[in-house]
C-alpha cells in the first residue's frame, strides 16, 4: 500500500506541480497511509468501496473541515485509479463512489479601510505585493512571479497587468493568461516600469508574506488577526467589483475564473435588483404600495450581520466604505476590456 502512494507522489512530482500543491498532495497521502496503518490494511489489491466511505468517516472523526475531506477523497481516487491504468492493480474499484460537493466554510474578507491600513503600515516591497492583491485580485503566487515586461503602459504610465503565471508550469492556476486594468493604488505604488524581464519582488513570498500579514493585523488592531489570509485580499477584490457594479463576466476575467462561488456570494449580496422586486412584490401584496428606489435607504444599522460570517469589526461589503471605490475603480478603469489574447498595440512594455 504505501509503495503505491509513494509511486503516485512521485509521478505527481513529475508533472511539475506548484509547490503549494505538492504539500497537499504529502499531507492527503499521509492521512491517507495513517488510516490505512490503522485498519492493518497493507495490500492496496484489498482496499475497496467501502474502505473509501470509512476513510470519510475516519477523517470526519478527526475533525477535518468538509473541504479538506472532499480534497483527502479525491486523492485516494487518484492513487488507486493512477496504480490501475500503471497496471500495478488489475482493477479500479472506487470508480462508483461518489460525494456530495463540499461548501466551502465562512471565509475573511477585508474592507477597503482595513486593505488600506495594511498598505499604509507594510514596509518595502509589502506595500505594491498586498495591492496588487486588493486592488487587482492577484493570488500570491501570481505577485511572486510577476515580471516588468508584464506591466504595459499607456501615456507613460501602468494601465494592464498581464497575468501569465503564477501556478504551475510557468502557466497560471486556470492554465490561461488573462488581463488586469491597473488600478491607481496599485499604479502608485509600482512607480516606474522597468522595460525588462526582471522579478517585480525580489523578497516576496507567500510564507514570509503570511506571517507578515497576520503581523501587520495585530498592529492595526484588527479583531482576531491570525483568522486572515492572504486569500483574504481576493475576497476584497471580489466585493470591491459588485460594489461597483461591475459586470459580472468582466470580474470573473479579471479573477481568472470561469465561474467562481466566491464571487456569486458577493453579487448576490448585492443584486440590487433582485431586491427591489421582492419590495414590488411586498408592495403589491399589501395594496400597491411602492418600494424604496434604493435599497440602501432601507437598510437597518445593524446590516453588519449579512457579512458577520466573512469579517470582523463590520460589514464584509459596506457600501459606504467602499463608496468613494466605486468611483476610482470606474474612472480607472471604464473602457479597458478585461481579457484579451495577445497584448494590445497601444500599450507598451515598461516606458
Amino acid at each position: 500500500m504505501e509503495e503505491i502512494v509513494d509511486g503516485y507522489f512521485l509521478a505527481a512530482q513529475a508533472k511539475g506541480i506548484a509547490l503549494k500543491t505538492v504539500w497537499k498532495y504529502r499531507a492527503d497521502l499521509n492521512k491517507l497511509k495513517e488510516f490505512c496503518g490503522e485498519i492493518q490494511l497493507g495490500l492496496a489489491r484489498g482496499y475497496s468501496e467501502t474502505h473509501l466511505y470509512r476513510y470519510r468517516q475516519w477523517l470526519e472523526k478527526k475533525g477535518y473541515s468538509a473541504k479538506t475531506i472532499q480534497g483527502a477523497l479525491v486523492v485516494a481516487k487518484q492513487v488507486f485509479k493512477w496504480a490501475w491504468r500503471q497496471g500495478i492493480l488489475r482493477d479500479y474499484r472506487l470508480a462508483a463512489a461518489t460525494f456530495p460537493r463540499a461548501k466551502a466554510g465562512p471565509q475573511p474578507c477585508f474592507t477597503s479601510e482595513q486593505a488600506d491600513q495594511l498598505i499604509q503600515v507594510a514596509v518595502g516591497e509589502e506595500k505594491a505585493a498586498i495591492a496588487l492583491m486588493a486592488y487587482a485580485g492577484l493570488r500570491i503566487g501570481e505577485v511572486e512571479q510577476l515580471q516588468w515586461n508584464d506591466i504595459h503602459c499607456r501615456d507613460g504610465q501602468p494601465a494592464m497587468i498581464h497575468v501569465r503565471r503564477g501556478g504551475s508550469n510557468g502557466a497560471t492556476k486556470d492554465k490561461e493568461d488573462r488581463f488586469v486594468p491597473v488600478h491607481p493604488k496599485v499604479a502608485d505604488l509600482l512607480g516606474r516600469v522597468r522595460d525588462d524581464k526582471a522579478p517585480i519582488f525580489r523578497d516576496i513570498t507567500e510564507r514570509r508574506l503570511l506571517q507578515r500579514l497576520k503581523e501587520l493585523c495585530g498592529d492595526c488592531g484588527f479583531e482576531n488577526p491570525t483568522q486572515y489570509k492572504l486569500h483574504s485580499f481576493r475576497h476584497h477584490f471580489a466585493s470591491l467589483c459588485a460594489n461597483s457594479h461591475v459586470p459580472h463576466r468582466k470580474a470573473l476575467a479579471w479573477l481568472g475564473h470561469s465561474s467562481s462561488e466566491m464571487l456569486d456570494l458577493y453579487y448576490h449580496l448585492h443584486d440590487d435588483d433582485s431586491w427591489q422586486a421582492m419590495q414590488a412584490l411586498a408592495g403589491d401584496a399589501a395594496g400597491g404600495e411602492s418600494a424604496p428606489e434604493n435599497p440602501a435607504e432601507a437598510e437597518d444599522e445593524d446590516e453588519s450581520d449579512e457579512g458577520n460570517s466573512r469579517a470582523t469589526g463590520g460589514s464584509t461589503i459596506e457600501k459606504t466604505l467602499q463608496a468613494p471605490e466605486v468611483r476610482e475603480l470606474v474612472g480607472a478603469l471604464g473602457g479597458l476590456t478585461e481579457r484579451v489574447r495577445a497584448p494590445r498595440p497601444a500599450l507598451s512594455s515598461g516606458i
